[in-house]
């Protein structure tokens, strides 16, 4: 079931937040040049082709915001909220069934499948899993059980990491959430109406240069 949320609206504190694991940085740096394109667009170029460049600039930039910046995993005390590109999902602790990144983050609650796109197999998981196999393989040589799970936090990859703490979160937060009986979803009509309103704008303003 569908439910309106306003993310961040005070009903619990944040814990905890796992940050995209590749994109961001890039995100972020598209965006600091939008904003300087931005300011010289209204210091030398203040006309209708100026005012229509800046409008396709805050629409791109919204799409990067939407597709770079924003999508994080958020750990509240009473849920876990995963944020997307398109909306945001709110997951209450004691419903949360298992997660794991494969390629996605992807959490099982009530039965149903809820992804992430924020973490994702990297790099740094890849080569955690080959040590991993190599730590099995030497660990059965020498005939002593081997448990990956055991391993510390700081050699784990991002993905890795984030499905621990889940885990662990779920079990910490389970009785604080069970005043929530459902997973509950939200749009991100914000965005699109700057999105829109943008393109709009550009349209416009093209048309009466």
């Amino acid at each position: 079931m569908i439910r309106p949320i306003l993310p961040g609206s005070g009903r619990s504190k944040a814990v905890e937040t796992f940050a995209p694991t590749a994109g961001r940085v890039l995100g972020v740096i598209t965006l600091a040049i939008g904003a300087l394109i931005l300011v010289d667009i209204v210091v030398e170029w203040r006309t209708w082709q100026g005012l229509s460049a800046a409008a396709v600039v805050v629409a791109v930039g919204t799409f990067i915001w939407l597709g770079l910046v924003r999508p994080s995993a958020v750990a509240f005390e009473d849920a876990l909220v995963l944020r997307n590109m398109l909306r945001d999902t709110r997951i209450p602790w004691h419903l949360v069934e298992s997660a794991s990144v494969a390629p996605v983050l992807t959490v099982i609650a009530g039965g149903q499948p809820y992804r992430s796109s924020a973490i994702a197999v990297t790099g740094a998981d890849r080569r955690s899993m080959r040590r991993s196999r190599r730590n099995a393989a030497a660990a059965a040589r020498s005939g002593q059980p081997a448990n990956p799970g055991n391993a510390p936090l700081a050699d784990r990859a991002p993905s890795e990491y984030t499905v621990h703490r889940i885990d662990t979160l779920s079990r910490k937060y389970a009785d604080a959430s069970k005043g929530s009986t459902e997973v509950e979803r939200h749009w991100r009509w914000q965005e699109f109406a700057v999105i829109a309103a943008a393109i709009l704008v550009a349209v416009v303003t093209s048309r009466l240069g």
